[in-house]
């Protein structure tokens, strides 16, 4: 299965909320969560103000800045480990 494919099967079964919220609860933990409501109040007064982007915008945004969030902290926890193996 090529990485299109997967993706597109992976966004298919978001779908069904059950299974949305039990890969939500299981990769991501509540601290950040709190950190992404926070900063999703922030694109709404965004939106208010400026009245240009439309929901299709949003949403498009949101799933890209949720794909750099996750490559920004998988690369964090990487040289946190790495920290921690030179230290040992």
């Amino acid at each position: 299965m090529n990485k299109v494919k997967a993706a597109e099967d992976f966004l298919k079964s978001l779908e069904n909320p059950q299974i949305t919220m039990d890969i939500m609860v299981d990769r991501i933990d509540v601290q950040m969560l709190y950190v992404i409501n926070n900063y999703s109040d922030l694109i709404s007064k965004v939106r208010k103000k400026t009245n240009s982007l439309e929901e299709k915008d949003i949403v498009t945004c949101s799933m890209i800045i949720g794909y750099l969030l996750k490559s920004h902290l998988d690369r964090y926890e990487l040289e946190q480990s790495l920290k921690i193996n030179v230290l040992d």
